[in-house]
């Protein structure tokens, strides 16, 4: 096979543009997702929101189920299913608590720490690489969320402890969801953590259990929709490129969130918030270069 002309090759720098682009739509449905949160948190308990969470997001799936005669339910690693389950499932409960207890902004800023999280456990377990010039890209990244959640961290509160909770057991769900992507379909993964969450998170929703009205249910069955379109393509992602690779492009969920804040919430960002979001982009436009750059070196 002759190599691409000047180092250069487009079937590989396409490959990583698509998985960005997957993961960037990813990321876009779950903080979508946390406005359908904020609206519902103030009279549903987030574990019973984490619950219904799970219940619709499986319904996400089940047109492909059925239209599959259930094979794409099959899978040699259901263990391993179940345990990214209890990760995520852990994942969404402490997520939504922190979300119910602290501001919007200072909770997504806060939880733009996930990648070190991330890119250490894919270096770890997974025997994943991750260059001197991703990780410069990654600080420079969490160094705009600190200046766009500087007025907020004068003191650390119980719900910045059910942030960093969740990012520790977010990042264990998506490595095990990147290792799965060996054996099982993206498809696959996403409708195993969706249908295994479901007791999982009944049995965390029991006790604070509160029937929702009809506006609360379409609500909670629109969050679910969300959340397991954001799931599909997050695996689908994984399933292309390297985990640390992606994981900087998380960081335009700040971006998200701002408009979310400002057309929903009445909460206009102030220039440090703009200052911070325009590093950000600056760091994820880097690696997404970069990378694209080195896919057509080693090709």
């Amino acid at each position: 096979m002759n190599k691409p002309v000047g180092g250069f090759d487009p079937e590989s720098n396409i490959k990583f543009m698509g998985s960005a682009l997957l993961i960037m739509l990813s990321v876009s449905l779950f903080t979508a997702s946390h406005g359908f949160v904020r609206g519902v948190g103030k009279s549903i308990h987030p574990y019973e929101i984490a619950f219904f969470t799970s219940l619709f997001s499986f319904a996400f799936y089940l047109p492909w189920i059925i239209r599959t005669k259930f094979s794409l339910m099959q899978t040699d690693k259901l263990g391993m299913h179940l345990i990214r389950s209890f990760f995520n499932a852990g994942a969404v409960g402490a997520w939504y608590t922190a979300l119910s207890l602290t501001p919007l902004a200072d909770a997504t800023a806060l939880a733009l720490t996930s990648p070190l999280f991330v890119t250490l456990g894919a270096v770890l377990f997974l025997g994943e690489k991750a260059r001197m010039r991703r990780w410069i890209a990654i600080g420079a990244g969490i160094f705009g969320a600190l200046l766009i959640i500087r007025p907020g961290f004068q003191s650390f509160s119980i719900g910045f402890g059910f942030v960093l909770l969740s990012i520790m057991l977010g990042g264990g769900s998506r490595l095990f969801a990147k290792h799965l992507t060996k054996w099982d379909r993206p498809m696959t993964i996403g409708a195993w953590v969706a249908l295994l969450q479901i007791p999982i998170t009944f049995l965390m929703a029991i006790y604070f259990w509160k029937w929702p009205n009809l506006m609360q249910l379409l609500m909670l069955a629109a969050l679910g929709l969300l959340v397991g379109g954001a799931h599909y393509t997050m695996a689908l992602a994984y399933n292309r490129t390297d985990v640390s690779a992606l994981e900087p492009f998380n960081f335009i969920r700040l971006i998200i969130a701002a408009l979310i804040g400002y057309f929903f919430f009445s909460e206009l960002p102030d220039a440090w918030t703009w200052a911070g979001g325009l590093i950000i982009i600056g760091s994820t436009t880097y690696v997404a270069r970069r990378e694209a750059q080195l896919n057509n070196k080693t090709s």
